[in-house]
């Protein structure tokens, strides 16, 4: 009696290591089964390297500094906008402590105009800062006029162009900007330009060439250049000019201080 019931647990025990071992062997089964997904699923997590970003999604770097240019702009923040654009240093100029002159050469740097809808085309290029040379103006430390000149090396630039590049430069300022163009040229190539005020001690900088200065008026709040009722504006400014013109002071405001009757 005691050998048959030792028999018998001997067997119920050796069912169970049986029915313990088939089923460590199903599970071991399964679980490689899923493998290869999980770690799949981990890889992707980790970085998605078996997939590429979508073009639309990648990032891509600014055409343009989120800070663009203005008056009153401190000299060492003019400096860092020339330094980050590759502007050339041609000259500086310290004589008088009150004033300070630097001559750079734009970098070439693409910009657009801020405003949407200052664009009559939305696949319109941007606006290079090329071809001319910049002499900008500082008293007390700070930006209070420029002066760009035609680079005689690089291809010039039409009205039309200075004045988006001027309104893409200085986006929140309203300005009066000279220009000078030849009588005869209708395309409108700009030998010269200035905006702002020029200290005494560099109003010769503006005088070397005798072609008279023609003038017009930007706004952020115009989306067209605005000429200015002068009584001794040039003729030939008023007959070339692509700007819209404004009979009367009212249109700049009454006793507005940007029509200004000094013009050299």
């Amino acid at each position: 009696m005691p050998q048959l019931l030792l028999k018998l647990l001997f067997k119920l025990l050796l069912k169970g290591l049986a029915r313990s071992a088939w089923l460590g062997i199903f599970s071991a089964l399964l679980v490689w089964e899923h493998r290869p997904a999980v770690a799949e699923v981990l890889v992707l997590k980790q970085g998605e390297v078996r997939t590429l970003p979508l073009l639309q999604t990648r990032a891509r770097l600014p055409l343009q500094p989120l800070e663009m240019l203005y008056l009153g702009m401190v000299e060492e923040r003019f400096l860092s906008y020339a330094r980050a654009n590759n502007w050339e240093t041609l000259s500086s100029n310290r004589e008088d402590p009150r004033w300070t002159r630097w001559q750079l050469r734009p970098g070439g740097e693409a910009l657009y105009l801020s405003d949407a809808s200052l664009l009559r085309d939305p696949s319109q290029p941007p606006i290079y800062a090329r071809g001319f040379d910049v002499q900008a103006y500082f008293s007390g430390g700070r930006l209070v006029g420029m002066h760009l000149i035609h680079n005689p090396e690089e291809p010039g630039f039409r009205l039309k162009e200075l004045q988006n590049l001027v309104r893409a430069w200085f986006p929140d300022n309203r300005l009066m900007l000279y220009y000078q163009v030849l009588p005869e040229d209708p395309e409108q190539h700009v030998l010269g330009a200035y905006l702002g005020n020029i200290p005494p001690a560099f109003i010769a900088d503006i005088q070397r060439n005798p072609v008279p200065f023609c003038q017009t008026f930007l706004t952020p709040s115009s989306p067209q250049p605005i000429t200015p009722p002068l009584i001794d504006l040039p003729p030939h400014c008023l007959a070339m000019s692509d700007s819209a013109q404004v009979q009367g002071a009212a249109a700049l405001g009454k006793g507005s201080l940007l029509v200004r009757q000094d013009s050299p």
